[in-house]
């Protein structure tokens, strides 16, 4: 095993954070893409993406991050909805479960990273984005002390999530000064 992971990890909740609508499980397929920040349903339900939210997972695949999604929903139309706006290519894992159990899944995929890439990162290394905080003592129960944010709430434009990001990431520097690589460019 690795001694340092040279990796940060990014889960991002679907609905109410990377779009607008609350439940896209309850939409019915196939999909049709109407511009670059709105699809919608067979029935002409119309999904908004939110702009800052692509905006956060591109810069957190620039500064090393490892980006999956979060997300209590039926896989299959969550992943049509992803593919329907043409973001597949920005997560590098879909843990999306029809169950409630967040903290499972994220466990599930440190898991997987332990194996694939010989580490996994510290908890404070690790940030979960959701517009709701119901799942959030589940996953800290499974991963530790992660830096949660609920967007929103904490931060309502991609700035101020990059600057809250980069500060909590920062302050994990200096107290796992072993795992530093990526953020030598902050």
């Amino acid at each position: 095993m690795k001694e340092k992971c040279d990796y940060w990890v990014l889960f991002f909740d679907l609905d109410g954070t990377l779009w607008d609508h609350k439940d896209v499980s309850s939409l019915k397929p196939p999909f049709v893409r109407i511009n670059t920040n709105k699809i919608k349903d067979s029935e002409g339900t119309i999904v908004k993406l939110y702009s800052d939210s692509v905006k956060l997972l591109r810069w957190a695949r620039e500064k090393g991050a490892i980006i999956s999604t979060l997300s209590w929903n039926i896989p299959e139309i969550a992943i049509e909805a992803i593919k329907t706006f043409g973001l597949e290519k920005e997560f590098d894992y879909f843990m999306i479960d029809s169950k409630p159990h967040k903290g499972k899944i994220a466990l599930d995929l440190l898991n997987k990273l332990r194996v694939e890439k010989g580490c996994t990162p510290p908890p404070c290394f690790i940030v979960y984005i959701d517009d709701r905080d119901i799942h959030l003592n589940e996953v800290k129960e499974k991963l530790g002390n992660i830096i949660f944010l609920m967007i929103w709430r904490d931060f309502e434009n991609f700035e101020e999530a990059k600057r809250i990001i980069e500060k909590k990431l920062m302050d994990c520097r200096q107290s796992f000064s072993e795992h530093i690589s990526y953020f030598q460019m902050y």
